[in-house]
């Protein structure tokens, strides 16, 4: 006699393996945050071909290329790079992120997967010397993608209330299927809440090597270079949703 299966939705697991899931249902949440942020405008043409049709590139257009370490987090402690271009969703400005770059596996997944944060794993890192502090991401170790030094100056008046981010990712689910790409893409909003806020502003710069056309975060070039700061903080990820379906 033939048994049936009795696993069911409501008894599955967050991600693959269902019965032992990868990560669990949690907020993520950040502690010890140091945020390196190097401002700078882009070429408007490349910019608009990495952004999806709903969202509209201010001119002249500003890219963000940003170094995270982050001594805790739900997800263990990790260092991040973010590339992103500010846009507007029907008038709503945020950041729609082009590339990013992790050292670990759980924030990788965790972030890819549920809030289609465009993650690959890479070597990221931070080397003083002085008062300079340069920092740098490979993949593989040893070919150079990208890469900033920074230069701490003064300290920014602190906020009146929390800071917040917008961040707009696409996240895409591959189908099976012969013939069809995509099962599954999602226009997603996330927001992202700051506090406890020392921000300090600061000289410096970031550039691309253009020597990998397999991580091509060169095709959002420095054109010209706007500022660069330091964000200390701690960070909560107060919610997402979903902006469009296809």
């Amino acid at each position: 006699m033939a048994r049936q299966g009795k696993l069911n939705p409501a008894a599955i697991g967050l991600t693959m393996p269902v019965d032992a899931p990868f990560f669990v249902e949690k907020p993520p949440y950040w502690r010890g945050v140091h945020s390196y942020t190097f401002n700078y405008e882009t070429d408007p043409d490349t910019a608009a071909a990495l952004v999806p049709a709903p969202l509209t590139l201010p001119e002249p257009v500003k890219a963000s290329l940003i170094f995270n370490s982050f001594d805790w987090s739900t997800g263990g402690p990790y260092r991040e790079l973010m590339q992103g271009v500010h846009v507007e969703f029907e008038g709503e400005p945020c950041v729609y992120f082009t590339q990013l770059a992790v050292t670990e596996a759980v924030p990788l997944v965790t972030g890819r997967e549920v809030y289609g944060f465009p993650k690959k794993l890479g070597r990221i890192e931070f080397i003083r010397q002085d008062d300079i502090l340069a920092m740098y991401y490979e993949r593989p170790k040893g070919i150079r993608i990208c890469s900033a030094v920074f230069r701490q100056i003064r300290p920014v008046a602190p906020p009146a209330e929390d800071i917040s981010m917008k961040a707009m990712n696409l996240r895409v689910i591959t189908c099976p299927e012969p013939g069809r790409d995509h099962s599954l893409c999602e226009l997603i909003l996330a927001e992202i809440d700051m506090s406890n806020a020392e921000i300090w502003a600061g000289e410096g710069n970031c550039s691309y090597t253009g020597v990998s056309e397999l991580d091509p975060w060169h095709k959002l070039p420095v054109v010209k270079h706007l500022d660069a700061s330091v964000l200390n903080c701690d960070s909560t990820l107060k919610g997402a949703r979903i902006l469009k379906r296809w």
